[in-house]
């Protein structure tokens, strides 16, 4: 039985890992000791593992928890209570498909779902924040946090992806990730670095001044569309950011980073041992973000196409259909909303490009188009690949107005592209009759991001990362 030192390790640890990793660190059928880092410290340990039924392991767990329940008062306890849980439902779960207990076994995780929950909203206040001034901007921040863990838990990602919201929801990496691995390109790490409202001033400042050259990954995807380029609107968000402490620190040399932690290793003997699939599947199908305590992220209002703000900092309309769908561990917010012409226009009015302030007024001339020269002058100088890729839209969205600023976009940067300094990929009217694509006019759903993925992967213009040897991803 752990300790409850040893709850409490477990526990920071859960704040700072992936959903994959504590997975694996709850559930494991080997009786090696694992370390933070899932590094195996003894080949010998098997042999003093004693075997335990894990109905009775169950009983226990849950027992020790709920005298823990009787006492926890702060966030923390809370947090104890919450691994305790954890670690009666997995152990419940063990218990055959074949066994008398099975049934009675069932209720008893069902019961301890319950209680979990409850244990959740007591700890959910107990969420990591970013020690570092602030950017003005909280998705912005729990990017940078979530990126960073994800660095300390698996590594720095292979392909990087940027861009405003139309990236943050239209490119799937884990999608992506997996159709890499089918066209044969290995197991390459994608995470989506992907900020509400983000222009190119934005990406500009997120790859060359907040990012170390540690952190920066093997191939960079810049999925956007025309508002991120077009100089001739106002860029609050960049503004925004440049009024902020954490910008001025960052001037200053300083970088964001995330405390070391302490280094843990688990009981062998805690690790319960033919853990049945079901049990896994419940583990995080329960929540993905066991692993926990990512933040909370906010339900935010997507930029574009209306004309309203794109400073990122907007709580959704309750009848916008955006709802507080958590970005998941690789940075991607999947939208499960499908566009309905009939049901979008009775809640939003249908809006001209003409009043459209991310087209109207237009210029690809100005402060967007000397950070887009830095980007590709920075990704040519570090040996990085650029890609940039117009995303799809609905064509509800493309009317005369838009439609003929997309075909100057596009013979922009296929001129650019033509010498070679990145790659261009214009997918603007792919899909544009596909409404099971789109959550709005302008804003894939995780079926069109799947689809973007799925696309992307098959390009072979597209100078894809040589796999290396790589942690769990």
């Amino acid at each position: 039985m752990y300790k409850l030192s040893q709850i409490r390790q477990l526990s920071s640890l859960a704040r700072f890992s992936s959903a994959a990793t504590l997975v694996l660190v709850t559930l494991t059928s080997s009786c090696t000791p694992i370390s933070t880092h899932l590094t195996a410290q003894s080949s010998q340990t098997s042999s003093k593992c004693t075997p335990i039924d894990p109905f009775t392991k169950a009983i226990g767990k849950a027992t020790n928890t709920a005298t823990l329940t009787q006492s926890a008062k702060s966030p923390a306890d809370w947090d104890l209570v919450v691994v305790g849980w954890l670690e009666a439902i997995a152990a419940m779960e063990s218990v055959p498909v074949d066994n008398p207990k099975r049934a009675f076994a069932q209720k008893k995780v069902a019961e301890y779902y319950r209680n979990l929950n409850i244990a959740r909203q007591k700890a959910k206040n107990n969420t990591p924040s970013l020690s570092f001034s602030s950017f003005n901007n909280p998705i912005f921040e729990e990017q940078i946090l979530l990126y960073l863990s994800y660095i300390a838990a698996v590594g720095t990602p292979d392909i990087l992806i940027v861009g405003s919201s139309r990236a943050l929801v239209g490119i799937d990496p884990q999608q992506l990730q997996q159709a890499l691995a089918k066209q044969g390109k290995g197991n390459l790490k994608v995470f989506n670095f992907s900020v509400n409202g983000a222009t190119a001033q934005f990406v500009d400042f997120q790859l060359r001044q907040l990012l170390t050259p540690e952190e920066l990954p093997q191939l960079i995807i810049w999925a956007d569309g025309v508002r991120a380029f077009n100089s001739g609107r106002g860029d609050r968000t960049f503004t925004s950011l440049t009024k902020s402490p954490g910008y001025q620190e960052i001037i200053a040399g300083n970088r964001p980073e995330l405390p070391e932690g302490e280094s843990i290793t688990i009981d062998p003997c805690e690790d319960i041992s033919g853990s049945s699939i079901s049990g896994k599947e419940n583990l995080v199908a329960g929540d993905n973000s066991v692993a926990g305590k990512m933040p909370a992220l906010r339900m935010i209002k997507l930029e574009g196409g209306d004309g309203e703000s794109d400073s990122g900092l907007l709580m959704a309309k309750k009848n916008n259909s955006y709802s507080g769908t958590a970005i998941d561990a690789n940075g991607f917010l999947p939208l499960d909303n499908k566009f309905d012409p009939k049901i979008y226009y009775q809640r939003n009015p249908r809006v001209s490009g003409s009043y459209d302030a991310d087209y109207e007024p237009f210029s690809f001339s100005g402060e967007q188009a000397v950070a887009l020269d830095r980007v590709k002058a920075f990704a040519s100088e570090k040996q990085i690949p650029l890609v940039i890729v117009n995303l799809p839209l609905n064509k509800d969205y493309l009317d005369s107005v838009r439609l003929a600023r997309e075909e100057q976009f596009r013979q922009l940067l296929e001129r650019q592209s033509a010498s070679g300094e990145f790659v261009f990929i214009n997918l603007v009217q792919e899909w544009k009759n596909q409404n099971q694509y789109f959550t709005d006019p302008s804003h894939l759903n995780r079926y069109g991001a799947a689809a973007v993925a799925n696309f992307l992967a098959t390009k072979s213009s597209i100078p894809w990362p040589r796999v290396k040897v790589s942690k769990l991803s």
